[in-house]
């Protein structure tokens, strides 16, 4: 009868009463198979069976609360009670609205524990997959939760850790082997700060293993802004340790590498200031380390890029391209501290680092190489120059006599009416024809000197031979000065450049003028030889012809600055300016 009146209570309050067995067995089946959400259960129950007993068995198989009737209420019922997760306990005899709200009560406790445990078991499942090691304190510093990477870095386990103070679980030094403050815990509950160790902490495990960490702390703050703890994390850096470990050891060997070079390294940033350079380096220019940082480039190397490349703006990063500078070996001039030159090799490449663009700049230092390539080109030159002599005095003054000789005979034979009169006139054409191929080939081989007009007189030769043929139009401009103050193995170079200049655009141009110029100023003599043929492709680009090459090659014997540039509408220039010597 008390059974059917709660029954009906409850009902009329808005719950559904879904069993109602009278044991416990029965409890426990009518649990497991319904699912309800609260069980309220007697304490005495018919058969072997009581509630609280049935209320453990049903526990073992499924959560679910449980509010407690009885009209016992000793100590030893309460405990039992107590120990079967008891969330409520109604004393008979009660009132139908006490027990609603012992339901109430009942039911909003599980469902808070319920979100509790979801809530522990997230936070649980996120503190254990990540890569740190956690480690929570209370604000006495006695730990409270480690996940497991912190387990395995200071040998731990958390169970066992559980009420010790964080400086017994957790020991650290640093790279000294000085230990690590053992306030820290407490300066961050004080302070509310987060502290940082860095990575030069090393935590010691429980059986003595050193493991390198950055480790870090901060408070914990609950909803009210209250203090509540503190946690510890632990970065296990062990492969950065390494990495850093060998970085340096390969910074060493490339530093050791670039300082025993023998060619200058430069390293420039990419308005071509220096930031590092080797000893090397120091030899070559007559400058310290600290002398040259921050000073650009072009205090040691004028041209350190080609016109093409380097343009007005002194600049060696262009941030509009998308394609790396690389400068492969070109030749130029290199100017030491006491403002003496000497001739070298440099190339340039964009170093890959991030954040700003930098380049490294090798310089080789070719004075030993031009002064042996100088002596055998000037003794070709000076082979040259007597074999064309020699052809001139010898070969050519016995054809000149030859030639006379014929001419008379063929005179003689003609007054005569010889019939032999035809073939000797024959035969002197053929002899001037040969003299006047000795006298142009002895010209080529020496195509200059005092008595004929050095260099100009050379090049006005060159251009009248060029004019009597059938081709393009040749001219030449000069510049009116007395003396060009060029050696003669300069003035050999320069006349070898326009020589080629010319014969490539008669070649390959398909030009109709070509014009010879001779700029004479203070400090230097200017060559061009321009066209307006269709003109060389990929100017600026790496000279690859044999005859570009060799114009090129011949420039940096005489340390000339050299160029090939394109000319509108149509053509190429080639340009060499070489310095005078007085």
């Amino acid at each position: 009868m008390i059974a059917e009146a709660i029954c009906e209570r409850l009902t009329d309050a808005g719950y559904e009463v879904i069993a109602r067995p009278d044991t416990g067995a029965g409890a426990v089946e009518a649990a497991i198979t319904l699912r309800p959400d609260l069980i309220l259960m007697d304490v005495r129950l018919k058969g072997e069976i009581d509630g609280i007993r049935a209320s453990e068995l049903i526990n073992e198989k499924m959560r679910v609360p449980v509010v407690y009737l009885t009209g016992d209420s000793d100590r030893k019922t309460l405990s039992r009670a107590k120990t079967a997760s008891a969330y409520g306990y109604v004393l008979k005899p009660f009132h139908i609205r006490n027990l609603v709200v012992a339901i109430e009560v009942a039911l909003d406790r599980f469902e808070m524990e319920r979100r509790l445990e979801d809530s522990q078991l997230t936070y649980a499942t996120i503190l254990s997959s990540i890569a740190d090691g956690v480690i929570a304190v209370d604000i006495q510093g006695r730990v409270r939760f480690m996940n497991g990477v912190a387990e395995r870095l200071t040998g731990w386990l958390s169970r066992d850790a559980q009420q010790e103070q964080w400086q017994t679980v957790l020991n650290t030094i640093d790279l000294s082997g000085q230990q690590i403050e053992a306030d820290m815990i407490a300066r961050v509950l004080s302070s509310r700060a987060t502290i940082s160790r860095g990575c030069d902490a090393i935590v010691i495990s429980r059986a003595g293993i050193k493991i390198p960490v950055d480790i870090g702390a901060a408070c914990v703050v609950d909803g009210l802004g209250r203090v509540v703890g503190a946690t510890v994390t632990l970065r296990d850096v062990t492969h950065v340790r390494k990495a850093e470990s060998d970085l340096r050891a390969m910074a060493q060997q490339l530093r050791a590498v670039i300082d025993t070079a023998v060619d200058g390294v430069l390293m420039l940033d990419a308005g071509g200031a220096v930031l590092m350079l080797n000893p090397a380096c120091e030899r070559l220019f007559g400058y310290t380390s600290g002398e040259m940082i921050g000073r650009n480039i072009d205090t040691i190397i004028p041209s350190p890029l080609p016109s093409s490349a380097y343009g007005r703006s002194q600049q060696l990063y262009d941030p509009e391209s998308h394609r790396p500078t690389v400068v492969a070996a070109r030749a130029t001039i290199c100017r030491r501290r006491d403002r003496s030159t000497f001739p070298a090799e440099i190339s340039i490449g964009e170093a890959c680092y991030p954040g700003q663009p930098l380049f490294v700049a090798i310089v080789h230092d070719v004075s030993e190489r031009r002064q042996l390539e100088s002596a055998v080109l000037d003794a070709v030159g000076r082979e040259q120059r007597r074999f064309g002599t020699d052809l001139h005095d010898g070969l050519g003054q016995e054809l000149t006599g030859l030639s006379l000789l014929l001419s008379a005979l063929s005179k003689t034979a003609r007054a005569a009416g010889s019939a032999y009169a035809a073939d000797l006139e024959r035969a002197h054409e053929v002899t001037q024809f040969a003299l006047q191929s000795c006298r142009t080939i002895a010209q080529g081989l020496s195509p200059f000197g005092p008595a004929e007009g050095g260099l100009v007189g050379a090049l006005r030769d060159l251009v009248t031979r060029l004019k009597g043929q059938s081709g393009p139009y040749v001219d030449i401009a000069v510049s009116e000065v007395s003396l060009l103050g060029l050696s003669p193995a300069v003035s050999d170079h320069l006349y070898r450049i326009a020589q080629e200049a010319v014969s490539n655009a008669l070649k390959h141009a398909n030009a109709n003028s070509i014009k010879i110029a001779l700029d004479v100023e203070q400090e230097h003599v200017r060559l061009e030889v321009s066209d307006d043929g269709r003109g060389v492709k990929d100017v600026g680009r790496k000279i690859s012809g044999l005859g570009l090459r060799t114009m090129q090659y011949r420039a940096s014997m005489i340390g000339a600055h050299f160029e090939i540039e394109s000319v509108r509408p149509s053509g190429t220039r080639v340009i060499c300016d070489c310095p005078r010597a007085g």
